[in-house]
């Protein structure tokens, strides 16, 4: 709690072990991964999956790291004791006291089982040990520290298979996505359509979250390698190519219960997509994506949510055009671009946005879109510090 207002951590991450596949995968599979030496600023050790790495070539050198300042040295300045600590659970719980947030939903993995051929069998598995070390995660943290399972739509068969077995097996009650494309389908594409039921049936949400520098079809990776170039448009133009195909290709229609997350990519751009979306659909609708029942602001603001940044100063803009219900406050802890340790505050003090509208971005939208009881255990307040 923060000034009296709850908060919910819609989008964060941490650090995952790096002999989580180690502890969790089953142990006939282990033997398919090995290790890659990588030499940058902080030299370090990369997993590989059946002799393949899970980043775009560009990322092995080492430039965006060093770039984004995102090393060793740096981590632990910024990030205190829980840095020190390998981001365990209870040090993360204590970056959050020194916030005021009450509960954060972490994403990840990232990488590791979304490269492009994997086998969807191989990731099957390595989504059910990050769901098993997801729980002994979460209970680490005191609860305080909730996750997303990810789901291996490489094979739907198996998607709906891990989705069973860590809602009712691990307790795990929010599932997500890359929004690039898998095996050469969209979110769009009726092959999904069994695992959209699933979700929908157990009132579960689904986040679709990018990560820049995967071994996948990303936007900008054709023609950038920089951070600043790549970085900047893969995040929101993946999004917004996820958005577009499921709203066109009837998803949101034949799944009108669904409640769908488009994570780590700001609020700004959505007024803008939905008004062109909206412009084509009247260009080319009629033969094209014929028979839809809504429009793209109906369907956005009865299915969808996104997570704006905590210094996002056009929030107020997409709130005028959106309203304020399916904003969710995020902090991307502990990446390099998050404001930790002055996330709460970077936000709080965002001009043209009454209190009103940040308190539900920060708790009432995230109650509803992860399915959470509103009698949650509030941590207590702290101040904007670094923990340790």
């Amino acid at each position: 709690m923060r000034d009296g207002l709850r908060i919910i951590d819609s989008d964060g991450h941490t650090v995952e072990p790096r002999d989580l596949w180690d502890r969790y995968l089953d142990p006939p599979l282990r033997g398919r991964l090995g290790w890659f030496h990588r030499q940058v600023q902080s030299p370090t050790t990369l997993r590989t999956f059946d002799g393949r790495l899970a980043y775009a070539p560009c990322m092995l050198a080492g430039e965006q790291v060093t770039a984004m300042r995102w090393t060793m040295d740096e981590t632990r300045r910024r990030f205190g004791k829980a840095a020190e600590n390998g981001f365990d659970g209870a040090s993360v719980a204590a970056a959050l006291d020194a916030e005021g947030v009450d509960l954060m939903v972490i994403y990840g993995p990232g990488y590791d089982m979304w490269f492009e051929g994997i086998d969807p069998a191989l990731a099957a598995a390595l989504a059910r040990a990050y769901g098993r070390w997801l729980a002994d995660y979460s209970a680490a943290s005191g609860g305080r520290v909730v996750g997303a399972g990810p789901l291996p739509i490489q094979d739907v068969k198996l998607a709906l298979a891990e989705l069973e077995h860590a809602y009712h097996h691990l307790g795990i009650r929010a599932f997500w996505v890359r929004p690039n494309p898998i095996g050469g389908r969209t979110l769009g594409d009726r092959y999904y359509d069994p695992l959209y039921e699933a979700l929908q049936d157990l009132d579960v949400p689904l986040g679709v979250h990018e990560f820049m520098g995967a071994e996948l079809p990303a936007a900008g990776r054709d023609r950038f390698s920089t951070v600043v170039e790549w970085h900047t448009c893969v995040h929101p133009m993946e999004q917004q190519m996820a958005m577009l195909a499921m709203m066109v290709r009837g998803v949101f229609d034949r799944f009108p219960r669904l409640r769908v997350g488009y994570l780590e990519a700001g609020c700004a751009w959505v007024p803008f997509w939905l008004h062109r979306i909206e412009e084509h659909l009247e260009l080319a609708g009629w033969k094209e994506a014929p028979g839809l029942q809504a429009t793209p602001l109906e369907y956005f603001k009865r299915q969808c949510f996104v997570t704006c940044d905590p210094d996002e100063t056009l929030l107020h803009s997409a709130i005028d055009a959106l309203g304020d219900e399916n904003i969710l406050f995020a902090t991307d802890y502990p990446h390099p671009d998050s404001k930790y340790p002055n996330v709460v505050s970077s936000f709080l003090d965002l001009p043209r946005v009454s209190l009103d509208s940040k308190r539900r971005i920060m708790w009432d939208n995230a109650l509803r879109f992860y399915n959470l009881d509103a009698s949650l255990t509030v941590c207590p307040a702290g101040p904007a510090t670094p923990a340790g």
